[in-house]
């Protein structure tokens, strides 16, 4: 069990200043929220020249194959986005059963229900895109709960306050201490369980191919696809320019078993890494390019992964990718 530190004097500041801003916020209507949001994300733009930089040098190094000037705009919308995503979540504190579904449409509802259906699990796998937050939220209200890793933010002060939004409608976290035994213990509840893959797994992760880049990517969920069988069900969501979303469930991935657990685990974990991938270039603007993605990286000269485990992994992405990814 993860132990609870004592607030400090800046946990405390940080608290006062949180519960004076949500005071505020929730007498705001949505989309006036979202709009101060970006308001505060575009000041943060200009502000804050460390994150610019990781973020204008993340979208230069990818293959998305921007100019400079797309690079700036992009940029600064991605700080305008995560600005209204912050804002977005300390109104959702507030909001009624009827507040939260009046923002959301679903696609794809049949698909999570049908890898529930066996009673086995599944691994809905999702990343820092769009309004995640929301997203979760959403499905659980609609009956379909997921788990999720997660370690305790910084303030304890503040921590209640983000376990109690996302355990709502009945989703939970997983303690990121002993986060297999509770991974492997919703798997026999016949339940979901939620894995963001797109941040840097350090030293602890494998190699896959991100934007054109090799990321060091967390090979968990991948192994336990593979190891028990289980589908992978992406999910993720579409912001409109009204604030509301689409919550968009894409069809299962199922790895086939080679007998070479370390292979196709590695396929698994690129195959998920393309799914987010794709996301990300529908919607640059949406996903956390501030995160240090490519922090960890091969060692130079060195073969990062065998050429067939690369060829699999693209013959399988190929054969499954549907359209609305």
């Amino acid at each position: 069990m993860t132990k609870t530190l004592a607030p400090t004097f800046h946990h405390r500041l940080e608290y006062g200043l949180f519960r004076t801003a949500e005071a505020l916020i929730r007498l705001l209507p949505w989309r006036a929220a979202l709009a101060l949001g970006g308001a505060v994300g575009r000041t943060f733009h200009r502000l804050d020249s460390r994150h610019r930089r990781v973020v204008r040098e993340n979208l230069r190094r990818s293959d998305l194959g921007l100019s400079e000037t797309e690079i700036r705009v992009v940029a600064g919308a991605c700080f305008s986005h995560f600005g209204s995503l912050l804002f977005g979540t300390v109104r959702m504190l507030r909001m009624s059963e009827a507040q939260v579904r009046s923002l959301v449409r679903f696609e794809g509802l049949e698909h999570f229900d049908a890898a529930a259906a066996p009673g086995k699990g599944f691994i809905g796998l999702t990343g820092h895109f769009g309004n995640w937050e929301l997203m979760a939220l959403a499905l659980s209200l609609e009956g379909r709960t997921l788990a999720v890793i997660g370690r305790e933010l910084d303030n304890p002060l503040l921590e209640p306050y983000l376990r109690g939004l996302r355990g709502r409608f009945g989703n939970t976290v997983i303690p990121k201490e002993g986060a297999m035994r509770g991974t492997l213990k919703v798997f026999r509840q016949g339940k979901a369980v939620g894995f963001l893959l797109d941040q840097d797994a350090t030293v602890n992760g494998v190699f896959t191919r991100f934007f054109g880049r090799w990321a060091s990517t967390h090979p968990t969920a991948g192994l336990l696809a593979v190891k028990y069988g289980l589908p992978i069900v992406p999910i993720f969501n579409r912001v409109h320019p009204d604030g509301t979303l689409t919550v968009v469930v894409h069809p299962p991935l199922v790895v086939p078993s080679s007998g070479n657990l370390e292979r196709d685990t590695w396929i698994a974990t690129q195959a998920m890494t393309w799914c987010i991938e794709a996301e990300g270039r529908r919607d640059p603007a949406r996903w956390f390019w501030m995160h240090r993605r490519y922090k960890t990286q091969p060692v130079q000269g060195s073969e990062v992964v065998p050429a067939e485990w690369q060829t699999a992994a693209a013959e399988l992405w190929e054969r499954y990718r549907p359209s609305s990814l």
